[in-house]
């Protein structure tokens, strides 16, 4: 037989730090696929329907206003701008612009076009309590949602990354102390005892 030159037989010493490497490496990840379902986000109520997206409602507010700017009357410009917008907006800005256009009072008409439509309600009634053209005001109230809709993306992105360097963490910090750090410690204790 001939003896390999540079390889030391593994004693048990090495073959009990191989064996805590390989369990440091599985365990965590072992342990984090049974506490958590996965990385996909949770499956959640829809506030929306599907096809509605946020900008869809900065948008239209815009386009109200460079129609109101234009020497358009409201109604026209809501029903003119639904036309344009995806079917759910669509609906609830032409329900607006026929009660509009009928004489009857914005304030219910803009209620029950729904949640979405708040800032258009908040600058229009604004407006009118100031006498003004409500334009500047429904500009200012599509880009503060634009800001919002980026703040919302921006924390998201913040929480995916600390998401991303959990299990980077618990993968790799305990195969670095097994690899390094208790070798190391094992060579000391070792040298140290008489």
């Amino acid at each position: 037989m001939v003896p390999v030159v540079g390889v030391v037989p593994m004693s048990g010493v090495h073959v009990v730090l191989a064996a805590l490497t390989a369990a440091a490496g599985v365990v965590p990840l072992l342990w984090w696929s049974a506490a958590t379902p996965g990385w996909t986000p949770r499956p959640h109520r829809r506030t929306t329907r599907p096809g509605v997206t946020v900008a869809g409602v900065p948008e239209a507010l815009d386009l109200l206003a460079l129609a109101l700017q234009g020497g358009s009357s409201l109604g026209s410009a809501a029903r003119h701008v639904a036309l344009v917008l995806p079917p759910p907006l669509r609906e609830e800005l032409d329900g607006v612009g026929r009660d509009l256009l009928l004489g009857l009072d914005p304030g219910p008409s803009w209620a029950t076009a729904g949640p979405r439509w708040r800032a258009a309600r908040l600058s229009m009634e604004i407006a009118a309590l100031a006498g003004v053209s409500p334009g500047p005001a429904l500009r200012q109230a599509a880009t503060d949602l634009r800001r919002h809709a980026v703040a919302g993306v921006e924390v998201a992105t913040a929480r995916l990354g600390v998401r991303l360097v959990v299990p980077l963490g618990l993968a790799f910090l305990p195969g670095f102390v097994l690899s390094t750090v208790v070798p190391l410690v094992l060579a000391l204790v070792r040298d140290l005892s008489w």
